[in-house]
């Protein structure tokens, strides 16, 4: 019994992973659609992305301190 269940879950996998690429149409839609389902069960274990790049913040961060940069450098100029 253990090697029948060995090539059904082979078989299982191959269905799921390429059955689309060789199957008949009505097979190959369920298995593309199984396929999508996986994906999305799997990648619903995975964080969220949507934050925002690191390097967008810096960008800010310097912006920001260039502007006080300029403004402080243009009163040092008026003082003397």
């Amino acid at each position: 019994m253990k090697p029948l269940g060995s090539i059904i879950l082979v078989l299982g996998l191959i269905f799921v992973a390429a059955g689309d690429s060789f199957l008949p149409k009505p097979l190959s839609t369920v298995s593309k659609n199984t396929r999508t389902q996986v994906n999305k069960i799997f990648l619903s274990f995975t964080p969220d992305t949507d934050f925002e790049k690191p390097s967008k913040q810096r960008d800010a961060q310097v912006e920001d301190m260039e502007e006080r940069v300029k403004g402080n450098r243009d009163r040092l100029v008026e003082q003397p």
